[in-house]
């Protein structure tokens, strides 16, 4: 078997740097929507605009990367971080609530361009190792989940402004992604053929390919499941009267059961292929629903969220790793920006539906409704997989 190269382990500390950022902002985005917002129903829209900042992003930064490379779009990713640092910073030291959610806005491009950091790492990896390389580039999330919670507390009212030190020290982060990525040696651009453009033929040929449509239901409905439950967690258990300090270590709990299965769902998958893993994840996140129902207890939702994120680990990175079987070279960026942008909208959609669905049908409703989606996804592995071994083989990306 074929040895990883070096950058590899270069990209695993940028995905941590990536996610040391983003657990910062998750921890202080709504808080400080909540001390701007005028009403506070609308505490969480910083939120909201951070995700769909990605999702307006992910198609042209790859397209970007597929005519400029791979280090351009991480540059331009970079500097979105340093402007949507600078406004939250200037928003939270003038009060602004609406500058705030621009901020958050363009910082959410910078999070896209980042999330193409696991095909960065496909991209210089031989072929044999391509599914380790997105799943150890993706463990490198394990880094911010112990250091983004460390720095934001450190960070949050550092400079005197509460709030200000931590998104200004997003602007650090970004900065060493940026002198790692342009250090780096990425495959030259495709020159054989045009850049794939996003036009209605391009789209619906892709859309026509059983194991594509397969690879981007996996990862929508993984992001979609996690961030369902995993943002109505905190109120439920604020309705259950549990202290807020026993939500932090459940969601804690749930950040190493989402990375630490990434150390080994690359060897998994290439074991198994990436459908059987795929399988595995929608069992994982249905056994997360089944122990969430069976009880409300801490123990519970620990357990629960564990599972969640463990589920979400094999479902992204079997979804992503089948991915890139199911383009050419030409289509790279088109199917990956396609890909990604069906995820960033389904995460958006359920950051929507987990507020509004905890105040009215509760905790166990989004339990059965997750139950519903991982059947669905589990029924559609079953037609789309016969319909991939009728499928005529791709050249891979």
């Amino acid at each position: 078997m074929s040895a990883l190269p070096r950058s590899i382990y270069w990209l695993v500390l940028c995905q941590g740097l990536l996610l040391t950022g983003n657990a910062m902002l998750v921890s202080v985005n709504g808080l400080a929507g909540l001390m701007l917002s005028p009403d506070p129903r609308l505490a969480t829209l910083p939120v909201t605009c951070f995700v769909l900042g990605g999702a307006l992003s992910t198609l042209p930064i790859s397209l970007l990367m597929q005519r400029r490379g791979r280090a351009s779009g991480f540059a331009l990713g970079c500097v979105a971080a340093l402007i949507g640092a600078m406004l939250c910073a200037w928003a939270v030291a003038m009060g602004s609530f609406g500058l705030l959610c621009l901020g958050t806005a363009v910082i959410g491009c910078y999070n896209a361009a980042g999330q193409y950091l696991r095909f960065a790492a496909v991209d210089v990896s031989p072929p044999d190792r391509r599914a380790q390389a997105i799943s150890l580039v993706l463990a490198g999330g394990l880094i911010g989940a112990f250091c983004g919670p460390a720095l934001s507390k450190y960070t949050v009212n550092a400079l005197g402004t509460t709030y200000l030190a931590t998104y200004l020290s997003l602007i650090g982060l970004a900065v060493m992604i940026f002198l790692i990525t342009r250090g780096l040696r990425f495959p030259p651009v495709y020159t054989q053929a045009p850049p794939q453009r996003a036009s209605r033929a391009a789209i619906g040929d892709l859309l026509r390919r059983p194991g594509f449509v397969l690879a981007v239901l996996a990862s929508a409905t993984a992001w979609a499941t996690m961030n369902l439950l995993m943002t109505a967690t905190p109120l439920a258990m604020q309705l259950c009267g549990y202290p807020f300090a026993e939500a932090t270590w459940t969601l804690q709990w749930h950040m190493l059961g989402m990375y630490l299965p990434m150390l080994f769902s690359g060897l998994l998958i290439q074991r198994l292929g990436p459908m059987r893993v795929i399988i595995v994840g929608a069992l994982a996140i249905m056994g997360c629903s089944a122990v969430a129902l069976h009880g409300e207890t801490v123990n519970h939702f620990v357990v629960a969220l564990v599972l969640l994120g463990m589920g979400w680990s094999f479902l992204f990175s079997g979804g992503s790793t089948l991915l890139t079987s199911q383009h050419s070279e030409a289509e790279r960026g088109l199917a990956q920006g396609l890909h990604d942008a069906a995820m960033f909208t389904a995460m958006a959609l359920s950051s929507v539906l987990a507020g509004v669905a905890i105040a009215g049908p509760g905790w166990a409703r989004l339990q059965w409704l997750a139950l519903a989606v991982m059947v669905v996804l589990l029924l559609s592995v079953l037609v789309l997989g016969l319909l991939m071994r009728r499928q005529r083989p791709l050249q891979p990306a």
